[in-house]
């Protein structure tokens, strides 16, 4: 099974994406911030993140940037999807695999998220595969 992590505190919103996400075959666990989700990205190590830019607690960009400072997620793939993607300043487009402004066509979200998806599961089974 692929893992991944959705954060956003409008439960309307994780709840449409668990549902979409798991008809694709995904495991999808959910964060309503930030910080919530730097402790479940700990946990259950997923390929990818879908985040939230405003949230309370620790916004998507902090937790972009969060992850970013440590080794291990330096590579995971991280979609911004957010209704205030264009408040994201140029410098700090670059810590996010992907920029989607809300509300996005689900087909247009599930092919962004599969390209990442598996290109990030391959590169985690290139990386287990060497020496």
């Amino acid at each position: 099974m692929t893992t991944l992590v959705v954060v956003d505190d409008e439960s309307l919103v994780t709840d449409f994406l668990t549902f979409l996400l798991e008809g694709e075959g995904f495991t999808v666990h959910v964060a309503t911030n930030g910080k919530e989700a730097l402790d479940v990205i700990g946990r259950v190590r997923p390929v990818l993140v879908i985040t939230d830019l405003m949230m309370p607690v620790m916004s998507g960009l902090e937790l972009a940037k969060a992850l970013r400072a440590q080794q291990a997620f330096v590579r995971l793939p991280v979609i911004l999807c957010s209704a205030a993607a264009h408040a994201v300043a140029q410098d700090d487009r670059r810590l996010f695999s992907a920029i989607l402004q809300k509300p996005q066509a689900p087909a247009a979200l599930l092919a962004v998220v599969a390209q990442y998806a598996r290109a990030a599961k391959s590169d985690r089974e290139t990386d287990s595969e060497e020496p």
